[in-house]
C-alpha cells in the first residue's frame, strides 16, 4: 500500500507541475453553456501505466494479488463527497464475474483526479461502472458521459472502462455504428431493390434484425411496404419487397436504433461516438425511375453563367440524372428561392423566361463587385411540381441537401 500510494503522490506532482492556475475554475455562480454544463471524465488510467494504459501490474509484491489502482481525470472540479465507494461498481468480466471492492478511494482536487486502489487477479479482465448520477461537480451537476448536455440516467450516462491483467481479454464496450447503406439514390432501374445496412464494430445481435426494427414505407403517404427478410448477420441485414415496387415513385428506409452488437451496446446510428435515448433511427429515400407514364425525376442545375458585364446570370437546369430537357415553373423564379449575394450584399433581379423553358435569366439590378454567389433553394421546381435536386442524388427537395449553391 505505502508504494501504491507514494507513485500516485509522485504522478499528481508531475502533473500539478506541468499545469498553470486555471482562472476559471468551477464555483457554483459559474453558468456553462452546452455541454459543459456537466463534468466529464478526460483520462481513464491505472497507477502502474499511466492514464491511457488498461493493463494492471503490481506494484506490491509484499502483498498477495496484484496491488494496482485505477485514475479517473475529470474536466471539472468535483464535489469530494460523491467519490465514494457507491459512484463506483466494479465487476470482474473474465473468466468470472464477481464484484471487486476497493481498498480505498481517493480525490485530488488540485489535479481533479481520483484514485481508486484495489487488489486484482491476475489473468482476468474487469469492467469499471462509474453509474449514472453519483458523481458530481462542486456546482452538483452529474456527469454527462454522452455528452448531451443532459442528465439521462442509466445506462446512457453510465461512464465505463475495461481493465486487464494477464491474458485475459476486456469485455466489449464499444458501440456498433454504420459503415453503408443502400440503395440511397434516385436511378433505381429494378423493382424489386435489397435495402441492405453494414456494420462496423459489431458481431451484431442477429435476433434484434428484423422486421420489426427494419422497415420500408412509401415516402409520400407512409404506406407500408411488405419485406421479405434476405438475410441477418453479425456484419450486415438485408431485405427485399415482396411485391414489386412503382415506377416514379420514392421509398424511405428505416432501421432503429434500438438494435445492438452481442454485447448489448446499443447502435451508434448518426457516428457522433455516443449513444443517446433519442438516438436517431438510421433513415433514408431511395426513388424507383419513370416510365413512360411518371414524371417524378427532379431538375437540378446544369449550369450558371455570369453574363454581360457582370449584369446577367443564367441559370441552366436539366433533370437529375438523364440530363435530359426540362421544363421549368416559371413561378418558382422568386428573390425568395433565387439570390445573388457579392461583398456588398443581396443584389436585386428581374426574372425572366426566354424561349428556353429550361433556363432562367437573371437580371441584376447592379452589377457585382469581387466574388459573388449564386444561391438556389430547393424549392425551385419543374412542371410537374418536382422540387430541385441540388446535390444530384436523384431526390429532390430536402432543405440544406437539396439547395444549390456556387461562385460566379
Amino acid at each position: 500500500m505505502k508504494w501504491i500510494t507514494a507513485g500516485i503522490s509522485v504522478l499528481l506532482l508531475l502533473l500539478l507541475g506541468c499545469s498553470q492556475d486555471n482562472p476559471f475554475k468551477a464555483d457554483t455562480e459559474v453558468q456553462w453553456e452546452g455541454g459543459n454544463e456537466h463534468p466529464h471524465i478526460d483520462m481513464v488510467g491505472t497507477e502502474s501505466g499511466g492514464f491511457g494504459s488498461s493493463q494492471f501490474n503490481d506494484l506490491d509484491p509484499d502483498r498477495n494479488g496484484i496491488q494496482d489502482a485505477v485514475m479517473l481525470s475529470f474536466d471539472k472540479d468535483i464535489n469530494p463527497l460523491t467519490i465514494i465507494a457507491a459512484s463506483f461498481k466494479m465487476v470482474e468480466t473474465d473468466p468470472g464475474t464477481g464484484p471487486v471492492q476497493f481498498e480505498s478511494i481517493s480525490y485530488y482536487p488540485e489535479a481533479r483526479t481520483a484514485v481508486l486502489v484495489g487488489t486484482f487477479t491476475d489473468n482476468t479482465a474487469y469492467l469499471l461502472t462509474v453509474t449514472a448520477g453519483g458523481v458530481q461537480d462542486i456546482s452538483g451537476n452529474q456527469l454527462d458521459p454522452n455528452h448531451n448536455a443532459l442528465y439521462d440516467g442509466s445506462p446512457w450516462d453510465d461512464r465505463r472502462a475495461t481493465f486487464f491483467a494477464g491474458s485475459a481479454a476486456m469485455c466489449d464496450i464499444t458501440s456498433p455504428s454504420i459503415s453503408n447503406y443502400y440503395p440511397r439514390t434516385g436511378d433505381i432501374s429494378t423493382l424489386l431493390p435489397i435495402p441492405r445496412v453494414f456494420f462496423n464494430d459489431g458481431p451484431m445481435d442477429v435476433s434484434l434484425l428484423n422486421l420489426d426494427n427494419f422497415t420500408l414505407v412509401r415516402t409520400s403517404d407512409s404506406a407500408s411496404v411488405v419485406l421479405q427478410l434476405v438475410n441477418a448477420t453479425p456484419n450486415d441485414i438485408f431485405a427485399t419487397p415482396v411485391s414489386d415496387l412503382s415506377y416514379g415513385t420514392r421509398y424511405t428506409v428505416r432501421l432503429s436504433a434500438q438494435v445492438a452488437d452481442s454485447s448489448g451496446n446499443y447502435l451508434d446510428t448518426n457516428g457522433d461516438g455516443y449513444i443517446w435515448p433519442n438516438e436517431p433511427d438510421l433513415v433514408w429515400d431511395f426513388r424507383i425511375i419513370d416510365d413512360t407514364t411518371t414524371h417524378t425525376e427532379p431538375p437540378a442545375v446544369d449550369q450558371a453563367t455570369l453574363m454581360s458585364g457582370n449584369t446577367l446570370v443564367r441559370i441552366e437546369f436539366d433533370k437529375s440524372l438523364s440530363g435530359d430537357d426540362v421544363v421549368m415553373d416559371a413561378a418558382t423564379f422568386i428573390a425568395a428561392n433565387i439570390q445573388v449575394i457579392d461583398s456588398n450584399g443581396s443584389i436585386p433581379i428581374v426574372f425572366e423566361t426566354a424561349a428556353d423553358p429550361g433556363a432562367v435569366n437573371c437580371l441584376l439590378q447592379r452589377s457585382t463587385e469581387g466574388t459573388a454567389t449564386l444561391h438556389i433553394s430547393c424549392e425551385v421546381a419543374d412542371e410537374y411540381g418536382n422540387l430541385l435536386d441540388g446535390n444530384n442524388d436523384g431526390l429532390g427537395g430536402t432543405p440544406g441537401e437539396d439547395d444549390w449553391s456556387g461562385t460566379l
